[in-house]
């Protein structure tokens, strides 16, 4: 009787099987208690209560593992829930309390149904990390540290509805768990109304960039993980209530659902793309009268894709890709500091790796982008710059402008220039934008100015003109920048308007090791 060898047992429930028998594949709906000699290669099981120490599983599929002896051995072990029996205190620890929430992408989760006040501009952050390490020559190694960055938002909320109040009793239901939170400047309108039933909502022209497909989850199936299709979901206000909307396809004009419209909506409701993320600062609200408040919201939301390089047509000079200047509405500011640092401390000779001061001059600018296109231009810039890691040109406004007296070919190495004592601010190396007086532009490297025989100030020019530059053309001085800080603010005043304050440090020119160092004797 103990040397029966069954190829494959299927059964409904397997109590103690004999231990000398050996089952290829066991499916059963209920496993209580596997005696020593029990070898299965594959069992499917709905409930494993606790297998002897003996049994050695090839794979091992359960819903509910409910502790489980130490020696045993599965490669591939999945669990949809592992709940702890605790016989002290007659105990179930659930899955919410356990892992936080339900680990199925089907899960209910908060919505933000709250409109942002458009009265104040929402704030979207960027935030990089770029380590940075200064040299003694003045230069800086730089690392980027954070190619994707942080990506916040801080809504603005407050209309004098009575409503509002029920922002703090959200946020505090909600404080550190995954929600899904609108994004007010990918907004859109319905151009016509929507009947229940309906499959599709005729919209104004969308980004389909903007409704981005949130973050996939892995899902956990009878015959494996899988990787669902993109989702994406959209926050649908009527001023009747609000909904959630499943999202299969994004067409300029049209959006279509995934799931029939549960309630009908009439023309001019907003359509707002929902990303996931969690409040992560604490709200600050100031109480007008009971039940009416106003402040404003803070959340860590996911990052969006990558911007498209391709939509960039920056000049390049030198290898930098040249800036537009700022809005001169604000009247930019400059913050200019000298620095020297003693690198050596010794007694002895404390003057040998003195270290020479090196320029860090600040430009303060504020650009406009109008439309979307503009928008996406700058993100991609931005993007590209990646917080304090890459470097461009910027006009700096400093140095006179400065006009050509005599038309210049594109073999001559110098320009002939107007203005008195020019060389006091064109007297380093730095790039240039020569505008032609019928709108044509041309960069080039500029060295010194100085004062010809003649008496006409000459402007020598370290790299060759592409066309030759006719008398009258205007000519800006360019500075080699960085962004200062990692965190870059786009204040959006309206869906077609965003404001970007940037802080600008000019880079010290690159010295080498020409300079003369001192030897002791």
């Amino acid at each position: 009787m103990t040397d029966r060898v069954l190829p494959e047992v299927v059964a409904e429930v397997g109590g103690q099987p004999t231990p000398g028998v050996s089952v290829v594949e066991q499916r059963a709906e209920a496993i209580s208690r596997a005696a020593f000699g029990a070898l299965a290669a594959t069992a499917l099981a709905e409930t494993s209560a606790q297998p002897l120490p003996t049994p050695h599983l090839s794979t091992l599929w359960a819903e509910t593992l409910a502790e489980p002896a130490p020696p045993l051995h599965a490669p591939a072990f999945w669990v949809e829930v592992l709940r702890r029996d605790t016989a002290a205190a007659a105990m179930v620890t659930e899955a919410m309390d356990a892992f936080g929430e339900t680990p199925w992408p089907e899960a209910q989760r908060g919505v933000f149904a709250f409109r942002h006040d458009w009265a104040e501009p929402l704030v979207e952050r960027l935030q990089w990390a770029t380590g940075v390490a200064r040299l003694a020559s003045g230069n800086e190694a730089r690392q980027g540290l954070r190619r994707v960055p942080r990506r916040f938002l801080t809504y603005r909320v407050g209309h004098g509805r009575a409503s509002d109040a029920l922002v703090a009793e959200w946020l505090a239901d909600h404080l550190g768990r995954l929600a899904w939170w609108p994004l007010p400047q990918h907004v859109a309108r319905l151009t016509s109304a929507a009947d229940t039933g309906a499959r599709a909502l005729a919209v104004t022209p969308v980004d389909e960039a903007g409704f981005a497909p949130a973050a996939a989850e892995l899902r956990l199936e009878e015959d494996g993980l899988h990787w669902p299709a993109d989702r994406r979901f959209a926050l649908l206000m009527a001023p009747d209530g609000w909904q959630v909307l499943a999202l299969t396809e994004v067409e300029p004009d049209r959006l279509w659902l995934t799931e029939p419209l549960a309630r009908a909506v009439p023309a001019g409701a907003t359509v707002l793309p929902l990303v996931e993320g969690l409040a992560v600062e604490p709200a600050e609200f100031a109480q007008w009268v009971p039940g009416i408040i106003a402040g404003s919201v803070t959340a860590q939301v996911a990052f969006e894709p990558l911007p498209d390089e391709g939509l960039l047509d920056d000049p390049w000079l030198d290898g930098l890709p040249v800036w537009p200047d700022g809005n001169w509405r604000d009247d930019p500011s400059v913050t200019a500091q000298g620095v020297v640092t003693r690198q050596d401390l010794s007694p002895a000779d404390p003057w040998v790796r003195r270290d020479d001061p090196w320029p860090t001059t600040t430009f303060q600018r504020r650009f406009l982008a109008a439309g979307r296109e503009d928008i996406t231009r700058w993100r991609a810039r931005l993007y590209r710059a990646q917080g304090r890691l890459g470097a461009c040109w910027l006009p700096d406004g400093l140095a006179p402008v400065l006009r050509v007296t005599r038309e210049a070919d594109g073999e001559d190495g110098f320009l002939r220039v107007t203005g008195e004592d020019l060389s006091a601010f064109w007297h380093r190396p730095a790039g240039a934008l020569i505008v032609h007086p019928d709108g044509q532009r041309q960069h080039v490297l500029t060295a010194t100015c100085h004062r010809d025989s003649d008496g006409c100030s000459v402007l020598v020019l370290r790299s060759g003109l592409e066309a030759p530059v006719p008398a009258g053309s205007r000519v800006l001085r360019l500075a080699r920048c960085r962004l200062d800080h990692d965190a870059v603010e786009f204040h959006w005043h309206t869906p077609e308007l965003v404001e970007m304050p940037l802080t600008l440090r000019r880079l010290p020119e690159p010295r080498g090791n020409d300079l003369i160092t001192y030897t002791p004797s």
